[in-house]
């Protein structure tokens, strides 16, 4: 089974990770929760376009996926400025909200991450992504002070799963042209939260959980430029930061796979990593 996860993962989200950051996207921010971002590249052509999402755990720190910032800074990809933007309008292209991002300065990635990126082509069976954490962080020079602040979670807060009522994904929702699977037609759908019951959630190690369709669409949740996007608890308490899919699960479609922030690791390196870069305690 676990070989099987990781060989399917491992398909799509190489996909993923390529075309997610290569192709414009039609997709706005879910206005009904306020702590979710969408982060954008600009093409050297001046174009923008939204890569990711991402979610507030602090008026200039922002907490995503980590190999977005990974595959920017390691390998800044042809075509893109240096200089990206983190949006908070529901109009993500809404040139007056907006914030700016220095690609090499600004970003940070788990030192996992590296790790994280060649499992995805390892021939061995030796080491799977999920062994990895993918997280990472996104530093701003300027506050965004009219956005509520989402929380980190206690450590292994998920131990504790099926006491909770649901827990919230969301994200941008689908783009219809790339998830063809879903729908017919060339428009996008934007702004879907998706809830999940506890028994749709599986705790797949310490480090990762997935997930299975929801109770709102019926629908798996990650789609291509969703990496990066929050799974609350509470409305409020980041647990989970979407990563990856995996498209052989079934009834799904496919399912998607989510980092645990409740992790201990994850937590003390998000809390380091503020406090060396500006000098707080988160």
């Amino acid at each position: 089974m676990k070989s099987a996860i990781f060989c399917c993962v491992m398909t799509i989200t190489t996909v993923q990770l390529t075309f997610s950051q290569a192709m414009p996207l039609a997709k706005t921010i879910d206005s009904t929760h306020n702590s979710v971002v969408a982060f954008q590249l600009i093409e050297t052509s001046g174009k923008v376009f939204v890569s990711t999402a991402g979610v507030l755990i602090h008026p200039k720190i922002i907490l995503t996926a980590g190999h977005v910032n990974y595959n920017i800074v390691k390998k800044i990809i042809v075509g893109l400025k240096t200089q990206g933007f983190v949006a908070t309008s529901y109009n993500a292209y809404n040139p007056d909200k907006r914030y700016p991002v220095d690609l090499l300065r600004d970003i940070e990635s788990y030192p996992d991450t590296a790790d994280f990126q060649k499992s995805f082509s390892d021939t061995t069976g030796k080491i799977e992504p999920t062994m990895f954490i993918d997280i990472g962080l996104i530093f701003l020079d300027h506050p965004i002070s009219n956005m509520p602040i989402a929380k980190l979670p206690e450590p292994f807060l998920l131990n504790d799963l099926h006491s909770f009522s649901s827990l919230l994904g969301v994200g941008f929702g689908y783009d219809k042209t790339t998830d063809s699977t879903f729908f017919s037609s060339h428009t996008h759908l934007d702004g879907l939260r998706r809830k999940w019951i506890p028994h749709k959630i599986t705790l797949f190690n310490d480090l990762w959980l997935s997930a299975q369709c929801d109770t709102i669409s019926n629908l798996p949740f990650i789609s291509i430029g969703d990496s990066g996007a929050p799974l609350f608890q509470q409305d409020s308490i980041v647990v989970g930061i979407w990563s990856l899919r995996d498209d052989a699960a079934k009834p799904c479609p496919y399912s998607s796979w989510a980092v645990r922030v409740d992790n201990p690791k994850v937590l003390t390196w998000i809390k380091a990593t503020v406090k060396s870069r500006m000098g707080i305690d988160l």
